[in-house]
């Protein structure tokens, strides 16, 4: 595939990858970058992983690896492995949001193309410059950043910038996974738990729990914004599904793949069905994430004519399964 820009996704493991559409997408993520127990990992089933890469080259795609977002020591030898197989296979680039892991590609792996993931917290261009300096070929800056600093730290570094365009941003990660709690409530073990769709509520604040990760519960979207993105001069773009199912990548793929066509073509305008089929994969709602400034809840239109606004929490589903006195969980 050769356009003028890159939309790519992340897959954890065979059995999704198998199931997915890859026609909407430039590139892929493998692996799960939340847990190692995650079913079937691609980060710890090296064969599958093979097999996935060669799957996506014969596709025509660019094929990225990705690594744990927060490693422990004891993680390391299984990073290398994982790391030594995407390099024999030729992998286009691994994904780190450690520095340490970033030292192993750049020590021991120095033909392989770096990219910094988002819980890298790269906040700051001397902080971009430093990864850039230690090999890093494109940078996801921190969510939390506005459209405005990523501009000024995009014109400062000269790095690539990748942007989040749609799907749910990832908040934080922890060692524990707090789903094996339920275990027994619920009748579901490890790993079966986190393949659940689960959202904490708590009056219109939501998020989405995948075990050890947190993400926002609303779907970061950005589909009015593009002509924007595009004459800042960005071209990296993900839709982040690590967490959705197959229909949900290759609806939203599709959305973002016919509109980047229309906005680098300079005939950008909402087409179709394109909002409803959006809308009919935002569970919660949408916003715009802290891409304007906001809180990361609100969403902002540019195109009052599309008739869409603001999500309000009557679009959200039941709750059921309560988890706490307060704390729901959505499924």
């Amino acid at each position: 595939m050769n356009r003028a820009f890159e939309l790519n996704t992340g897959i954890s493991n065979m059995k999704d990858l198998m199931a997915s559409d890859l026609g909407p997408y430039d590139a892929v993520y493998l692996g799960n970058p939340f847990c190692r127990d995650y079913e079937a990992n691609f980060l710890e089933r090296l064969e599958d992983l093979r097999a996935g890469i060669r799957h996506c080259r014969g596709a025509g795609r660019k094929v990225y690896l990705t690594t744990y977002a927060a490693p422990r020591n004891y993680f390391l030898p299984q990073i290398r492995r994982a790391i030594a197989v995407a390099a024999e296979e030729g992998v286009d680039a691994v994904e780190a949001h450690n520095l340490g892991v970033v030292r192993i590609l750049h020590a021991e792996f120095p033909g392989l193309a770096i990219h910094i993931g988002g819980f890298a917290n790269v906040y700051t261009d001397t902080g971009a410059a430093v990864l850039r300096d230690y090999g890093a070929a494109r940078v996801t800056p921190n969510y939390e950043l506005s459209l405005e600093e990523i501009e000024g730290m995009a014109e400062n570094t000269g790095l690539e910038l990748e942007i989040l365009l749609h799907g749910k941003m990832p908040l934080g990660i922890s060692d524990y996974c707090f789903l094996l709690e339920y275990e027994k409530v619920w009748g579901m073990k490890c790993p079966d738990l986190c393949q659940q769709d689960l959202y904490l509520r708590q009056g219109e604040w939501a998020m989405k729990s995948v075990g050890k990760g947190v993400l926002s519960g609303r779907d970061i979207c950005m589909l009015e914004h593009l002509p924007r993105l595009v004459a800042a001069g960005f071209r990296s773009f993900r839709v982040e599904a690590i967490s959705e199912d197959p229909v949900y990548r290759r609806d939203i793929g599709q959305v973002y793949q016919e509109a980047l066509e229309h906005t680098v073509s300079g005939a950008y305008q909402i087409l179709g069905d394109w909002w409803k089929r959006i809308q009919g994969h935002a569970k919660v709602g949408l916003c715009n994430g802290f891409h304007f400034g906001q809180s990361g809840q609100l969403y902002i239109g540019s195109q009052p004519s599309a008739g869409f606004g603001e999500t309000s929490a009557s679009s959200v589903e039941p709750l059921s399964r309560t988890v706490g006195s307060q704390l729901k969980v959505i499924s």
